[in-house]
């Protein structure tokens, strides 16, 4: 029986696990990455840490019925298997986010390039793919290093967010071959609002309501830990609004987005995720109350004097007695865009993936072709959903590539 030979296009999180599960089933493989080494963008995911899963519900967007079906031929539970086949112990904190126990980015990189020199993929770095063709028997890459051929063709090349981390733009190897390209946007990125109620907050950090609203219609919340910049809104709350924000400003719409600082007040539950949204300035009355109650037990002081950080106070302590309540729970900021790609930590758009068989990752016509991972129509939120997708995609085109079958001879 013949040993396959698998091409694998692009060394991140889901080309990392094709063609090591190719290897692990046999298959000659060959890895080409563009960069001058692999897997440089998991080093900085979850701050450091590398949220590579979530075992909460999925949350998708972009084709989220094929990665509903992905993930159901390679669940959550055998992904972890996975890691745990090549020596990485993992640990899920309270909200479901998986992480390698030690905490540590770098071990994920570590046992996943282990993994490629125990198995013997030969890895080419600096190897940009420029285009892929089907060749008689073979698909053959012309790269920046030159040409080569394989009897299956991995791609998996990401998308265009974080260039500085190894993004690029290499839609053009799937397009060429007749695929669909969805419009691409930058998703999970900071807000950009009007300057003057920002200035000179940046740097500033605390847990916050964030409430999204189009015309004044409330469209979507979050709750976590907001960031002030010189731009407008970062943080992972603020991030996971950017979707929302961006297709109503595309449609014309109005968008304004409410703060709300009741959480580093001490006052409501606090927990990071999406919210119900509701009309801002619910809790008026209750910030009114508080206040009074922060003037008796302090009278001549500050109210808000050891409740808020210094920046914040001096920005409100001018407000009118009578408006200051609703401030501190609708704090509001005109959003006027999305920052790019740069700053974006998935793509939003790519390939229609329609044409791809979620049980495999293979092209539906053209035999030998995979694709998985972000270059693919799908992105999730924020939590390891991205991660997750990007590995159990790769695992499962890996392991189809290694397979031989008589329909191939």
């Amino acid at each position: 029986m013949k040993q396959n030979n698998v091409l694998i296009i692009g060394g991140g999180a889901s080309g990392l696990a094709a063609a090591i599960v190719a290897a692990r089933r046999g298959a000659q493989v060959t890895l080409l990455e563009r960069g001058d080494r692999v897997g440089k963008k998991l080093l900085a995911t979850g701050n450091g840490r590398c949220n590579l899963a979530n075992l909460s519900a999925p949350v998708y967007f972009g084709d989220s019925d094929f990665a509903a079906q992905v993930l159901r031929h390679m669940p959550v539970s055998r992904v972890l298997d996975f890691f745990s086949d090549i020596g990485l112990p993992t640990r899920a904190d309270a909200s479901g986010r998986v992480y390698p126990a030690c905490n540590q980015a770098a071990a994920v990189l570590d046992v996943l390039r282990a993994q490629l020199e125990l198995l013997r993929v030969q890895v080419i770095t600096q190897a940009e793919a420029r285009s892929l063709r089907r060749a008689r028997d073979s698909w053959q890459a012309r790269t920046s290093q030159g040409d080569f051929s394989a009897d299956r063709a991995v791609v998996c090349c990401g998308g265009l967010a974080a260039p500085k981390l190894g993004a690029a733009n290499a839609y053009g190897l799937l397009t060429g071959l007749g695929c669909v390209l969805n419009q691409l946007a930058p998703a999970l990125t900071p807000l950009e609002t009007e300057k003057g109620p920002v200035k000179g907050l940046s740097g500033l950090r605390l847990p916050a309501i964030l409430t999204l609203c189009a015309d004044g219609v409330p469209v979507a919340a979050t709750q976590g830990e907001a960031l002030f910049a010189d731009y407008g809104i970062s943080g992972v709350c603020a991030m996971q609004l950017a979707r929302d924000a961006l297709n109503l400003l595309q449609s014309g719409r109005g968008v304004t987005l409410y703060i709300d600082f009741s959480p580093a007040l001490g006052l409501g539950g606090y927990a990071m995720g999406h919210m119900e949204p509701q009309r801002p300035g619910l809790r008026e009355k209750e910030l009114s109350a508080w206040l009074d109650r922060r003037k008796k037990a302090q009278p001549g002081q500050d109210p808000l004097l050891g409740a808020l950080p210094r920046l914040l106070r001096e920005r409100l302590k001018n407000a009118p007695a009578r408006e200051l309540p609703r401030m501190l729970c609708a704090y509001p900021l005109q959003v006027t865009g999305v920052r790019g790609f740069d700053q974006a930590q998935v793509t939003q758009g790519g390939i229609d993936p329609s044409c791809f068989d979620p049980a495999t990752m293979e092209h539906k016509r053209l035999r030998g072709l995979y694709a998985c991972g972000e270059i693919l129509d799908v992105d999730g939120d924020c939590g390891g959903f991205n991660l997750q997708f990007a590995f159990a995609s790769g695992l499962l085109a890996g392991a189809a590539a290694a397979r031989i079958e008589e329909a191939y001879e």
